[in-house]
């Protein structure tokens, strides 16, 4: 490649156009922290869950982004002073720019489109086709490649094919992620999670789409004032970034969760750390010696009365601790495949209803193929489920277990005709200690366990309902391959 100043007056004038194009934008100092903030969002998502593919694919997707800030502070303001010093020479710092330009332009839209994918969970439907999905993601960037050589994308700025071209592919990979996260977004609109993949998603949504609007209306249109309008986007991402900060202490975001603790720093105290565990603990110890202590006094026919209602409150703490220490704990799965069917046969013969509620437990359609989950963590959630089915019917009425095998998924449903539920109760019937029960028979963590055993699945549980028309608990499962074996499960 020519240096500049070997060219000709024709690409002389050309390169001239570019650089001072460039400086119409933000400071080249400006660039950097743009790129630094870039940097600083996607370590924080990508250290939220080293182990997640999306916060794996996020983190990739915006470092690519952050390319095209750091390539304009590299060659327009940390170049030149390189070049004077003889640590670069034109032809280097020219070449570099072009280098990274075209990994910005060709590769960071592919890599979106990899996150949809992931977020859609396609690697679950899609089986071993999804690496070939993958690779198709980036055919197109191959393609631009081998017409517009990465090394000559500095003066192919100037190319209005290369433009149109450049633009037309990353709105059409923008347009084809975006559907993806939608669709992604509509189809878990009940779910606990949907939260925070809509908050995951407008994460990286809003930045790319201010980039896509702001850059290409002056590659496609040849609009000079708008060429660094896509700069702007520090605004955004310096937002965004406070954002992040903030949900992760109010609630989490990206599997990131912070704890503010509040102590004392100038008495050299410890803070304590009050959890389920430390609490369950002294809890269960002296429990015991009440139990002991009202034991004896019982046996010697002392304060009978009162002595019972120490007993039933000591009996409730000591269900309240084991149930806590049961729910709250990491989900531990042992997946085999599982005949549907009969689990639900015997969950109907070993169910036992109040004798003053007449309630009718069903199977309804139920397919034959084999579900691949955790048994055992099932048949307890279709416990929890048919026990607040029965709550919600006072007065008797009807349950039914159905088992619904789709292309993608496999539903389990436990339908009740009880009184339903409000919205506003619909939102918060996954929080732990939720209850809408009268008494302290219930400790409001039967649907938080639920939702546990089910993101352990990589599954969902959906609840719909309305008040007076009882209600409908779905649990999805992934399909996977080894579902389907030749002679099923007996």
């Amino acid at each position: 490649m020519q240096s500049s100043k070997g060219r000709g007056g024709g690409a002389v004038d050309q390169f001239n156009v570019i650089h001072e194009a460039a400086q119409q934008g933000l400071p080249g100092e400006m660039l950097l922290v743009f790129t630094m903030v870039l940097w600083c969002i996607f370590t924080l998502i990508l250290l939220a869950d080293l182990h997640n593919k999306l916060n794996n694919w996020c983190f990739i997707s915006g470092i690519l982004f952050s390319v095209g800030a750091l390539k304009e502070y590299l060659f327009y303001t940390l170049g030149p002073q390189l070049i004077q010093a003889s640590i670069w020479t034109d032809d280097f710092s020219e070449g570099l720019y072009s280098v990274l330009s075209a990994v910005f332009y060709y590769l960071s839209m592919p890599s979106v489109l990899v996150f949809a994918f992931f977020f859609h969970r396609l690697e679950q439907r899609a089986g071993r086709w999804f690496l070939f999905l993958s690779i198709a993601a980036y055919l197109p960037a191959a393609a631009l490649v081998c017409i517009f050589p990465f090394t000559q994308t500095l003066y192919f700025q100037q190319d209005t094919v290369f433009c149109l071209s450049v633009a037309g592919y990353n709105w059409g990979m923008g347009i084809l992620s975006t559907v993806v996260l939608l669709h992604a977004l509509w189809e878990e609109r009940l779910s606990m999670r949907f939260q925070q993949r809509r908050l995951a998603a407008m994460t990286m949504l809003v930045p790319l789409w201010f980039w896509l609007v702001s850059a290409f209306p002056y590659h496609a249109l040849g609009i000079p004032n708008l060429r660094k309008l896509w700069q702007f986007n520090l605004i955004i991402a310096l937002c965004i970034l406070i954002f992040f900060l903030c949900r992760a202490f109010h609630g989490g975001i990206w599997g990131l969760r912070f704890r503010r603790e509040t102590y004392d720093w100038t008495s050299g105290g410890q803070v304590i750390q009050r959890n389920a565990h430390y609490v369950g603990h002294a809890l269960k110890n002296d429990l015991a010696k009440i139990e002991w202590c009202t034991a004896l006094m019982q046996s010697r026919g002392y304060l009978d009365h009162e002595l019972d209602i120490i007993n039933g409150a000591v009996l409730h703490l000591k269900q309240f601790v084991n149930r806590t220490k049961l729910y709250a704990q990491q989900i531990t799965l042992m997946p085999e495949l599982c005949a549907v069917k009969p689990l639900f046969q015997s969950t109907v013969a070993e169910t036992v209803f109040p004798m003053d509620r007449d309630i009718i437990l069903s199977v309804g359609r139920c397919d034959a193929q084999p579900l691949f989950c955790d048994q055992t963590h099932l048949r307890e959630m279709l416990s929890n489920l048919i026990d607040n089915a029965v709550n919600a019917m006072p007065e008797g009425g009807r349950i039914e277990l159905s088992y619904c095998c789709q292309r993608w998924k496999a539903v389990i449903s436990v339908t009740d005709t009880g009184y339903g539920m409000e919205p506003g109760t619909l939102q918060q019937v996954f929080d732990p200690y939720f209850t809408t029960r009268q008494g302290g028979g219930n400790m409001g963590l039967g649907l938080y366990y639920c939702w546990n055993v089910m993101n352990a699945h990589h599954g969902s549980i959906s609840v719909k309902s309305a008040p007076g028309r009882g209600s409908t608990v779905s649990l999805c499962f992934p399909m996977h391959r080894q579902n389907v074996h030749k002679g099923g499960v007996q």
